[in-house]
């Protein structure tokens, strides 16, 4: 079942970053799906599109930093052989954490070319520390690797919990191992030649994804026990213990880990000082001359990274440890389905609305855009339904509902900035803060004729 649901959120997964690509060929400038979805619902006076603004920019994206930031120290201290520092620490983790990301931060506000070529090496520290593993895969399928005959294949789908909690639960941590196809919507105005790099490059890198994915799994379903996959020991650890020995599974690998986890605060950092930037120079947050401003020097909007980087450290170090701490993880996560659905079904309205758009230069498949956003909707919805009890396995101290319902809660509270900006600073001043959503298009539609 675990093969059927990775092949799944890749065939769906693949439709929301063509739905993604499409949409970044119309709009090509910085901001991603805050831009996406001002064009989609401009009416009324583009509240999703707010809401998302004030949702990604102040919580889920500075959230998401500090979750990684703070573990990302630990798989050094596991390769260094210190452990107790992962479980006793956690401050020590944190400033750490506190410390790393501000290097980053600077290195993103001095030099967009060096801030690319780090994301640059960090990416292809992952892609090799996969390829290891899904080539080793490929070589156990074909016996080319001897390993001690196991019983997982042999029990197909015995032990499979059909519960939708259970469902959901899995299908967000799948799709949240695909969702860095999102991140490349924040920084298109810096891609070259749009029309075609933005389409090739998803699409490539989604393919070239699900292969690795589906190889590796196979690895770890044929070298680990079923009964050993969730004993909270890193899995990949696991493995390269198993096939490589000791020096590579608890040295090697975790460091390899690590400096993944650091390219994916890089890159969130890249990508929230341009979604910050943009959300400023739209009008969506106040003082947009500041935050949507680019150093003429560096090229980069260092006041919209700084903003991100204090937010943060607030997220970083505020939560005391333990479950509230755990519980921060779990929302970054939350909220962010229904903007992708929304995102996608945009897709199709705008296909209705601007039929003949000229910079739509490429055309995703409705179908996928479709199936992305029903099981994104679905997905969101879904967390709000109780799991299944497990005998013997301790209930969680905090209610399951908890953290989908403070997602909900802060996006609903998200519409007090959107009437306190849209409409009374609007009705106030005059000023037209919208106004680009309908100028972009016509200017674009007046070139065409």
């Amino acid at each position: 079942m675990a093969l059927i649901l990775w092949l799944i959120s890749g065939v769906v997964s693949l439709g929301g970053a063509l739905a993604s690509a499409e949409l970044g060929t119309m709009f090509p400038q910085n901001g991603g799906m805050i831009r996406y979805l001002a064009h989609a619902y401009p009416r009324p006076r583009a509240l999703v599109a707010t809401i998302m603004a004030y949702s990604v920019t102040f919580f889920c994206r500075p959230a998401a930093i500090a979750a990684n930031v703070a573990i990302f120290a630990q798989y050094f201290f596991y390769a260094a052989g210190r452990r107790e520092y992962i479980a006793d620490r956690d401050y020590l983790l944190r400033g750490i954490g506190a410390l790393t990301m501000t290097a980053l931060m600077v290195l993103n506000m001095l030099s967009v070319r060096w801030s690319l070529r780090l994301l640059n090496a960090f990416a292809a520290i992952k892609m090799l520390t996969l390829l290891v593993v899904s080539f080793t895969g490929l070589l156990l399928l074909v016996g080319a690797v001897k390993r001690t005959p196991g019983t997982n294949w042999s029990r197909g789908f015995s032990g499979t919990k059909l519960d939708a909690q259970s469902f959901a639960s899995a299908m967000t941590r799948l799709f949240w191992s695909w969702e860095g196809w999102s991140n490349v919507g924040y920084v298109v105005g810096e891609v070259k030649n749009v029309k075609r790099n933005l389409p090739l490059s998803l699409g490539l890198a989604m393919s070239t994804l699900a292969v690795l994915y589906l190889l590796a799994n196979v690895a770890y379903f044929s070298v680990i026990p079923l009964e050993d996959i969730d004993n909270g020991t890193l899995l990949a650890a696991q493995f390269m213990n198993k096939v490589f020995g000791k020096t590579v599974g608890q040295i090697i690998l975790p460091i390899c880990i690590g400096l993944s986890i650091l390219g994916v605060v890089m890159s969130e950092l890249f990508g929230g000082g341009r979604l910050m930037y943009t959300a400023g120079k739209t009008g969506f947050v106040p003082y947009g001359a500041v935050l949507g401003e680019i150093h003429p020097r560096f090229g980069t909007p260092i006041y919209a990274l700084a903003i991100i980087w204090a937010l943060s450290l607030v997220f970083l170090f505020a939560p005391p440890p333990g479950k509230a701490f755990d519980l921060l993880v779990d929302l970054v996560q939350e909220g962010m389905w229904y903007f992708y659905a929304l995102t996608a079904f945009g897709v199709i309205l705008l296909r209705r609305r601007l039929p003949n758009y000229p910079l739509r230069r490429f055309r995703s498949s409705l179908v996928l855009s479709f199936l992305f956003a029903a099981l994104s909707l679905i997905l969101g919805i879904l967390q709000f339904y109780p799991p299944a009890e497990i005998p013997g396995k301790p209930k969680p101290s905090l209610p399951y509902y908890l953290a989908p319902l403070l997602g909900v809660i802060f996006m609903a509270l998200c519409v007090i900035p959107w009437y306190l900006r849209m409409w009374r600073y609007v009705n106030r001043t005059g000023n037209q803060l919208l106004s680009w959503i309908e100028e972009e298009e016509q200017e674009v539609l007046q070139i065409q004729q």
